[in-house]
């Protein structure tokens, strides 16, 4: 069991972040198939719904975002590992630092302060059915009409499983156990939906512009639609391959190197939705 300090998500992010870089760079003179890009698009995605959720949460210290954050980031980076890490042989500098940055997320995923996380977030539940939480209000104000007609059914989801939790919490406010982990999760990741959704507006925005905005927000809730079991995976990697070209000219627009020892300038090719 590791007995370092935990790092805080905000840091986890950085590693994630020069681990996707990294992965990158170890194939940028080869062809991707698509199976690698929509794992380099999912990582990209990951990366900004936990961005999102931090600016949210307004402290890397928070409760869901200290359950959600390393998980989610550690999904995120093991998907690279098929393509990134040949395994046996010769490996040059950019595979090293993916292995470093992977294996720094893995202990922290599993480091002693694990079983401690969902408890933080389970004390949230018994405020859904009051009314006192962030999630006891739809995921964002706007009225679903005004909503691109492929965010519709993603949201229709999400705000399902944002009802049945509240009255899941509801009938269970007295009781703890198995269903703890299972509640806290699904909390965890419709806090995350939200967080993307947040400011969502109609604006005027250059039409390449606006359509990368919406395709990356399509992809970040499909794959928290997907973790909350609503959907099946197929879609979730048709929405990661197409943001696939964001996360190259993101890895490409802050200049950060492989093994740098600055933290990157998270810029995310588009502004985020509403903000």
């Amino acid at each position: 069991m590791n007995r370092r300090a935990p790092l805080a998500p905000d840091q986890l992010l950085a590693h994630a972040d020069a681990a996707l870089r990294s992965a990158l760079l170890s194939a940028a003179h080869r062809p991707l198939p698509r199976p690698a890009r929509a794992a380099a698009g999912a990582a990209y995605l990951d990366l900004w719904v936990c961005d999102r959720l931090l600016s949210a949460e307004g402290d890397s210290a928070s409760a869901g975002a200290g359950f959600l954050v390393p998980r989610l980031l550690l999904e995120a980076v093991d998907g690279l590992t098929p393509w990134v890490d040949p395994g046996p042989g010769p490996r040059t500098r950019a595979i090293r630092e993916y292995r470093r940055r992977a294996a720094l997320l893995g202990d922290a995923m599993w480091h002693g302060d694990q079983t401690g996380r969902p408890a933080a977030v389970t004390t949230r539940l018994a405020r859904l059915p009051r009314g006192e939480d962030r999630l006891s209000r739809p995921l964002t104000p706007v009225r679903p009409a005004a909503l691109p007609a492929e965010l519709r059914t993603l949201l229709a989801d999400l705000e399902l499983e944002r009802q049945e939790l509240i009255a899941e919490c509801a009938r269970t406010a007295d009781e703890s156990g198995a269903g703890d982990w299972a509640r806290a999760d699904r909390y965890a990741l419709l806090t995350a939906a939200a967080a993307c959704l947040d400011g969502w507006r109609r604006r005027t925005l250059r039409r390449g512009r606006l359509l990368a905005d919406r395709t990356r927000l399509r992809g970040a809730l499909s794959r928290l639609v997907v973790r909350l079991d609503r959907a099946p995976a197929g879609s979730d990697a048709e929405f990661s391959a197409a943001v696939f070209p964001q996360a190259v000219e993101y890895c490409r627009a802050s200049g950060v190197v492989a093994g740098g020892g600055r933290r990157p300038d998270r810029r995310w090719v588009c502004e985020p939705v509403g903000g």
